[in-house]
Formats: C-alpha cells, structure tokens, sequence
C-alpha cells in the first residue's frame, strides 16, 4: 500500500538542515587536513565542492547554498597562508576564493533542482499506481458496499486518514446514524458542492465533505477525515478530485447494472407469464365451448341459462388473457377501417350479457364514420359493459353517449350502481390485474381494463375513470374525429 508520505513531492523546509550543511563541511575541513599531508592544496579544493554537491542533493537548496559558503570560508580561513585568518596575502586567491564560490553554488543549485525533479517525478508515479489500484479495485466492485471498503482500505490511508463512502437511500436521504454529520452530507447531496475543512462551507468542521457527481445526478458524499488540520497541496487535491470522479461513476456503474438486472428479471417474468397465460388460455377454451354447447342442450331452463352466462363470461376472460398474451408479444396491430360508432356499440351491447339493466343509448344520428379496428375496439367496448354488469345491481341503468368536441369524438360509459371503492385511486385500475378489491366475490383477474387502454392508445386515444354524482362509475374514451372518405353516389337512370 502507498503511504502519504511517498505521495508528498517535496518535504517541507526545515532550519536543522543547515546545522547538518555546517557539520558537514566542519567533517569535510577535518579531512582535508589530512589529505593536505598527501596532496597539494589545488586538489583538496575538489573535496569542497563534492560536498557542496552531496549536502545540495541531500537537503536542497538552501543547504547547498549554505555549504558553499562555509566551504569557501573554512578553505580559505584554515588552508590559504596566513592560515587561521581571512587575510589573503595573495590577490589571486581572490579570484580563485569568488570562482571557487560560484562553481559551488552552482554545482549545488543542479544538484538540489535534480533532486526535486527526481523526488516529483517518483512521487508523480506514486500518485499515478495509487490511481490505478484505486481504479482497478472500482472497476471489480459489484455493489456499493465494495466501494465502501476502497474507500475505507485503500483511499483513507493516502491521505493519513478515513475515507467513508456516504450513501442515500430511496428517498434521496442520508441516514442520520451513518458516519460523519448527516446535516452537512444531505447539504452536499443535494448542492453538489463540497462542505467542511478545506472548503468555503463550513471550514471550521474536521472533515471534509466532497459531491460524488454525475452527468446525471449527485449520486453520494465522501467524507475524507485526516489526523492533520494542514490543507493539502495541489497535487494531493488533484489526486482527491480524481478519486472523487471515479468512486462516483463506479456508483453510478453498480446503479445501472442493478437496473438492468431487475428489467430483465421482469423480462423474463413477463415471457413466463405470457406462455403461461397462452397455454392456460388455450386449453381452457375447448373444455368451455363444450360445456356452452351441452348447456344449450338442456334447453331454455333457468340452470341451461346460468350455465350459458357463466360459460359466455369465463370465454371472454380468456379471450381477454389471449388478447393480452399476444399484445404483450407483438404489439398491438391495427386494421383501421371506417365505421359507424353506434352499430359498434350494438354489437358489443349484444355480445355482453347485461341482464335486466336498462340501457340508454343516446349517439346523434349525424355522428360521422370513425377511422378505427372495428374488433379491438369493440373487445373494448366489451369489456366496459362487462365491467357494469359485474359490479352494478340488476336494476341499474347503463348511459352510453357520444359527442364531437372539436377535433375529438368522446364517448361515455356511466352507470348508476355504487361506484369505485373509496380511497382508491380509479385510474390505477387500468395496470394489469388491478382490481378495486383484491378479496372480492366478483370473478375477474383484472385485465380487461388494461387491454382496453392499450388498444385505444394504440388507435391514438386515451380512455379515463371518474366516480359519477351523485353515485356510479364513469369512463371516458377520447379518440381522433379525422374527415371520414366522401361517397360517391350513383345518379339515377
């Protein structure tokens, strides 16, 4: 694991280093009086400036320039005659003394600037191999609490500290019992800007409080807490921005796979349903047809009715789940044809047992064709009167009324019975297999609302449920009142 130290370019200035610059040059002094007994004074020179270079390498610059100072002093102070003296007795060893001097503070000022750019190239890959562990370990997590321990294990720590992944929950809230101040995070949640220490928010606060931000939204809060007050610098904040970027599209990556896996576990759901539906469909429907057929052989009785009326609604239960199986597969595919809304209306009043319940009809004459397919639509049809049989008394009435409004033709569906159940919302009955009571002795699975609003938003309409006053249920179809074709009449011979 890197530690923060190896991430920090260059250490901070510290006055001891120049005690050090001076008992090395005292060390470098001592030696030269001996190496005097040996060599002569010009080649002790070089041992000066090799430690002006080492001292430069070792504690910088400021070091450096300290050490070619003394080091020309104690050369000339010790060494140059009259020893033991500043006092030159030769002028040239002034220029020897100032060229001595600059060679050494150069020589020092190279040796200190590579050993910066060495110790901020090292420490640049550092930062570079943190990123990319970092980055490596996000790119495997699976769920947010893998991220969560990056976050803990291997981001805290670079910056001498701990590092906790914040998270909201589906409510877009953070839990107070979590880490850290849930005030500040949900500030920052729902800001996108960064709180605490460090920042212009709050900066009173020991922790930092940093936006996980998308393109598509603030998906969390990292919390960074160091053990130091001491800000940091420009390439640890760098570092942090980018550690920031990729926790929050690692989030959003663990986000949208989690989607994904839920809609196809609803995919698969829904093919299953739709096989089941179909194959449950089709075999029910030879066993009814002769059950229909037996019934009518009893005769007229009231036992051979009821048979009749239960076999008639059990078929157009299943019609209702073929109907749903195949739309659910293939869509819904219209032959649009022109056609007479009240011969439509006929035929599914026909088609629906009603009982005793008195119908009112009220359809202007001059109502124009209407561009629709004449068998989905009065599966429609079917179904809403089916609906006001099943859950209106016998002596209820049944209002079925047309109009143009504009460009749109409506039609309306009422009846006087009880109504929708209270505290329900009434539109929420078009999902599939809703039901105003889920235990209910009206027989149903609560497709034939459904499958009536697909098909009228396949012909480009819209269908809606209202309670009716002062009592009863009321639904609304809304469809295109287009130009019907002219016809051209033959003249009379």
């Amino acid at each position: 694991m890197i530690s923060h130290s190896a991430l920090v370019p260059l250490r901070p200035f510290r006055y001891r280093v120049l005690v050090y610059a001076t008992a090395a040059c005292a060390t470098t002094t001592g030696v030269a009086a001996l190496l005097l007994r040996v060599f002569d004074l010009s080649n002790v020179v070089m041992l000066f400036l090799l430690t002006v270079m080492l001292v430069a390498l070792r504690w910088g610059r400021a070091a450096g320039a300290l050490a070619a100072v003394v080091a020309v002093g104690s050369f000339d102070f010790f060494f140059v005659p009259p020893v033991w003296s500043f006092h030159v007795s030769d002028t040239q060893y002034l220029f020897t003394f100032f060229l001595m001097l600059v060679v050494a503070l150069v020589t020092g000022q190279l040796a200190a600037r590579l050993r910066a750019e060495a110790v901020s190239a090292a420490a640049g890959e550092r930062r570079a191999n943190a990123l990319a562990q970092v980055a490596t370990d996000l790119s495997v997590a699976v769920r947010d609490e893998d991220i969560a321990e990056v976050c803990t294990s291997r981001i805290g720590p670079l910056f001498d500290g701990k590092a906790s992944l914040l998270l909201p929950d589906r409510d877009d809230r953070i839990a107070p019992d979590g880490y850290g101040n849930s005030g500040i995070a949900q500030w920052v949640l729902e800001m996108g800007q960064p709180a605490g220490h460090g920042t212009a928010t709050l900066p009173a606060h020991g922790a930092t409080y940093l936006p996980l931000v998308t393109p598509l939204r603030t998906r969390g809060v990292l919390m960074l807490e160091r053990s130091s007050t001491q800000a940091l610098d420009a390439d640890l904040a760098g570092l942090l921005r980018a550690f920031q970027s990729l926790i929050a599209l690692a989030i959003e990556r663990v986000h949208f796979v989690e989607v994904a896996h839920e809609a196809q576990l609803r995919m698969e759901g829904e093919r299953l349903r739709n096989a089941l539906l179909s194959a449950v469909s089709h075999d029910l429907r030879t066993p009814l047809t002769a059950i229909r057929g037996m019934a009518g052989m009893l005769g007229e009785g009231d036992v051979a009715q009821a048979i009749v009326i239960q076999a008639d609604r059990m078929q157009r239960q299943i019609v209702n789940l073929l109907d749903a199986a195949r739309l659910q597969g293939e869509g819904v595919r219209l032959d649009l044809q022109w056609h007479a809304l009240d011969e439509l209306v006929g035929a599914a009043l026909a088609a629906t047992g009603l009982g005793r319940r008195q119908i009112v009809v009220d359809i202007p004459p001059d109502m124009p064709l209407v561009q629709l397919d004449a068998i989905l639509f009065e599966r429609v049809l079917a179904n809403l009167f089916d609906n006001a049989a099943k859950y209106t008394p016998d002596d209820a009435t049944l209002y079925v009324c047309a109009e143009l409004a504009g460009a749109n033709l409506v039609l309306r569906i009422e009846d006087d019975g009880p109504g929708f159940p209270a505290g329900i919302d009434v539109n929420a009955l078009f999902a599939e297999f809703a039901r105003g009571t889920r235990e209910s002795a009206v027989p149903g699975v609560g497709l034939g609302l459904a499958l009536s609003r697909r098909i009228v938003e396949a012909h480009g309409g819209s269908i809606s449920a209202s309670r009716r006053e002062p009592h009863g249920a009321c639904f609304e179809v809304i469809l295109a009142a287009e130009e019907p074709p002219t016809i051209d009449l033959e003249e009379p011979a």
